[in-house]
């Protein structure tokens, strides 16, 4: 039988002990003795009454988690040792220093992982992945020199005719080749009544050269501006409205205070000055 000093010991211990199970067992007055509950109690898992340990890497964790948490661990542990300026205290400085490097290569390595999608094939490895592909080159490598260089350069020549079919035509080529621009299309465009007075041979050659360039001058700078002029002479707004005709403009004259007013506008988005002016044509039919 224990002795009652052993029991108070061994109750005072049951009383304080960490774990819940220990201090369950702590029986009343009228119940078990001490020394049997405590014989009870130990009897148990013992894991069950022993402290909860620090937080350390078991085997179910990963090597690099387990690296981490020793990294880690080094780190604090190096934080608490006074700073002293001696060459070991040194040393341990650049040895977390070192480890805060590993560390930080760790975790954006994990990052890395983690967010690192699969990377895209290249076109090499795709043909060599690619059965007619590889037929293909298989073909090309067992030809001679010469049948190789005129592969070569007919694909080189496919390669430009399609970047030059990519490019914008410019507009000047387009009207050129547009039958509707040529000068005979041109000319036909005026009306017939200003065409048999054109072709009467008795136009003021310099106040249509003038005109022509006006026009040139302004829609050369300005293609979406309108161009205005006063003009009391009737046979000027005449050729103004021939001139406007022949280069594909559109020609309006109106009353202002009085006077005539002529507007001219350009219904493209681009001006484009004829292949041949109206008063070189006019001479090549004289």
């Amino acid at each position: 039988m224990a002795r009652p000093g052993v029991n108070s010991a061994l109750v005072y211990l049951m009383e304080n002990a960490p774990c819940p199970r220990v201090r369950r067992a702590v029986p009343g007055p009228g119940g078990l003795g001490c020394a049997q509950s405590l014989l009870l109690c130990l009897c148990r898992r013992i894991e069950d009454c022993l402290p909860p340990l620090e937080d350390s890497p078991s085997k179910r964790f990963s090597p690099s988690k387990r690296k981490q948490y020793y990294i880690n661990k080094a780190i604090r542990n190096s934080d608490l040792i006074p700073k002293a300026k001696g060459r070991k205290s040194l040393q341990r400085l650049e040895n977390t220093r070192y480890l805060m490097t590993l560390l930080e290569r760790d975790e954006c390595g994990n990052d890395e992982g983690e967010l690192a999608h699969s990377a895209t094939p290249s076109i090499f490895t795709e043909a060599c992945n690619n059965e007619t592909y590889v037929e293909i080159w298989n073909d090309f490598m067992n030809r001679s020199g010469e049948e190789q260089e005129r592969v070569l350069l007919y694909l080189e020549e496919e390669a430009r005719k399609k970047h030059k079919r990519k490019l914008p035509v410019k507009n000047e080529d387009k009207w050129k080749e547009h039958p509707a621009y040529t000068p005979k299309e041109c000319f036909q465009r005026i009306s017939r009544r200003l065409r048999s007075t054109l072709k009467r041979g008795r136009i003021p050659m310099g106040t249509l050269e003038c005109l022509e360039e006006e026009l040139l001058a302004f829609f050369s700078v300005t293609p979406h501006s309108v161009y205005t002029a006063l003009m009391d002479n009737s046979f000027e707004r005449l050729l103004l409205h021939a001139l406007c005709q022949y280069m594909d403009l559109v020609s309006a004259s109106s009353d202002i205070e009085g006077k005539r007013q002529m507007k001219v506008s350009n219904k493209h988005h681009v001006f484009l000055r004829p292949e041949l002016l109206l008063s070189d044509y006019l001479e090549q039919m004289s």
